[in-house]
Formats: C-alpha cells, sequence, structure tokens
C-alpha cells in the first residue's frame, strides 16, 4: 500500500508499475472537514497497513479510480469499515448485507453514529453543500 487518501480511497502500488487509485465499493467516509473524518481514514490505514491486500471488482468510476472490496485474509475490509461505523454505506448501494452491517452499527452507536445527530451527515450530502472551488 502506498497512501490512504481517507476513509474510502487508497493509492496503491503497482499495476504495470504506476500507482492507481481504489475507491472502496459500496462505503462512502467522512469528507475530510466533517467530523469523524480522521478517525475514518485512521481506521482503514490500520486495517491496511502491512497487510496482503485482494481487490474484487474491476470497474473503474468517472474519475479513474478502481471500485472494488478490498479483502485481507479473506475478509471484506468494506464491510469492517461500515460495521464498526467508520463508513456509510453509499446511499446508492444495492447491497443489502451492507445496509444490515449499517443499521446494526448504528444500533450500537458505533463510530460516527456515537456522534451527535446534528454532526452527522451523509458525505453526499455534505458535498453538494461544499462544493469544491
Amino acid at each position: 500500500m502506498v497512501y490512504v487518501q481517507d476513509g474510502d480511497s487508497v493509492v496503491l502500488c503497482c499495476e504495470r508499475s504506476k500507482k492507481f487509485t481504489v475507491r472502496l465499493l459500496d462505503i462512502d467516509a467522512p469528507e475530510r472537514y466533517q467530523p469523524y473524518a480522521k478517525q475514518s481514514k485512521a481506521f482503514l490505514k490500520n486495517l491496511l497497513d502491512g497487510q496482503k491486500l485482494k481487490l474484487l471488482g474491476d470497474k473503474h468510476d468517472r474519475y479513474g479510480r478502481r471500485l472494488a472490496v478490498i479483502e485481507v485474509d479473506g475478509v471484506s475490509i468494506n464491510e469492517k469499515m461500515v460495521s464498526s461505523g467508520a463508513a456509510w454505506v453509499w446511499k446508492y448501494s444495492k447491497n443489502p448485507r451492507m445496509r444490515s452491517l449499517q443499521q446494526e452499527a448504528k444500533e450500537r452507536k458505533l463510530g460516527l453514529w456515537a456522534l451527535p445527530e446534528e454532526q452527522r451527515q451523509d458525505p453526499s450530502d455534505w458535498r453538494k453543500a461544499h462544493p469544491r472551488k
């Protein structure tokens, strides 16, 4: 692994000797200036640091990032991010398991779900309210 950008994107090396960005499929982590962003990024870094990663998925998004489930020892890191409350399920996801894991994290007040409600805003809504300049 080269670099964890945030709680849902990592830059990996090497595909044909080039770095490439992987966007974790079906999740959306807090943006840089949102509450819980630093914790989400640190949690993902901790899960991936020094591990052998397996990428499942070969589609790319409009920014050229590879969309994938990242596995470590057969365990989905994407699911771990949601089940720990370190990320939301992406609002357009059709994955019922991820929705169930998010509901459990929410009920148990894990991670970002422990924040006061006024501090929790879906990252896609936050991006609309805070467009990049």
